[in-house]
């Protein structure tokens, strides 16, 4: 195997392990309760209205969607190798699938327990999205498009992605009212304090919602230094071992 393929498997195990990572950080936030993040909204609505099909399967439909937003938008400059997201969104639905199937034991019960699951897929989320930006390899639609809207309207990415996921957040409280009378979720509406301490069941937009549209992008903070740190670490060990 030359230098080139094997840099290009190196690449795309390391993302693989960063989709991982964000996939944890989703089915926490479902097991939760309080509330998923921004972009996984959509499918765990349609995933509540249809629980025949798995939020992981909902997953893929929805970034399908979006890709089909992509080639809409970027027309002649949308390229070949952006198909590549399917594999990555496949990829990624079942992967959330099999973390929601291996944590299937854990049945938070306290407004702290599930309050420190939130954080904690704040976290994981962090890290995973930071070794996806490292690795360069692996792109999830929904990261995509809100290029693809940036690079069209000329607007910097990180303001393009608050309105996206803003947006995403009204769709699902939209679907989620159509399917269940019921802004933020599949359970009977009782009153927002149900909804912010997670009293219902079936919650997709609450306090979760709001901790996870900000955590991930504070935390990085931390850990793109960390990891950039370690990655240094180990390419000086490299070159040591090589010499």
């Amino acid at each position: 195997m030359n230098a080139k393929a094997k840099d290009i498997f190196r690449r795309y195990g390391f993302a693989t392990v960063g989709l991982v990572l964000v996939a944890l950080g989703v089915a926490l936030s479902i097991i939760s309760n309080l509330g998923t993040a921004p972009l996984s909204c959509p499918a765990y609505v349609l995933n509540l209205e249809w629980p025949a099909l798995s939020v992981g399967t909902f997953t893929l439909l929805v970034n399908t969607a979006y890709m089909l937003i992509q080639i809409a938008l970027l027309r002649k400059e949308f390229k070949a190798k952006y198909l590549m997201q399917v594999v990555a969104s496949a990829l990624f639905g079942y992967l959330i699938d099999g973390c929601l199937w291996a944590l299937g034991w854990l049945h938070p019960v306290t407004f702290a327990g599930r309050v420190g699951l939130t954080v904690l897929a704040g976290a994981v989320t962090a890290l995973g999205v930071s070794i996806e930006v490292a690795a360069n390899a692996w792109m999830l639609s929904a990261e995509m498009t809100v290029s693809a809207f940036a690079q069209v309207l000329g607007k910097p990415f990180h303001r393009v992605k608050i309105v996206m996921d803003s947006l995403t957040v009204v769709l699902a409280a939209v679907l989620a009212w159509i399917f269940f009378a019921n802004p933020f979720g599949s359970g009977v509406w009782t009153g927002l304090g149900d909804v912010l301490l997670a009293r219902t069941p079936g919650i997709v937009i609450g306090l979760g919602t709001l901790l996870l549209a900000v955590l991930p992008g504070w935390m990085m903070r931390l850990t793109d230094p960390l990891l950039a740190r370690w990655i240094k670490g180990r390419s000086a060990g490299s070159a040591r071992k090589s010499q």
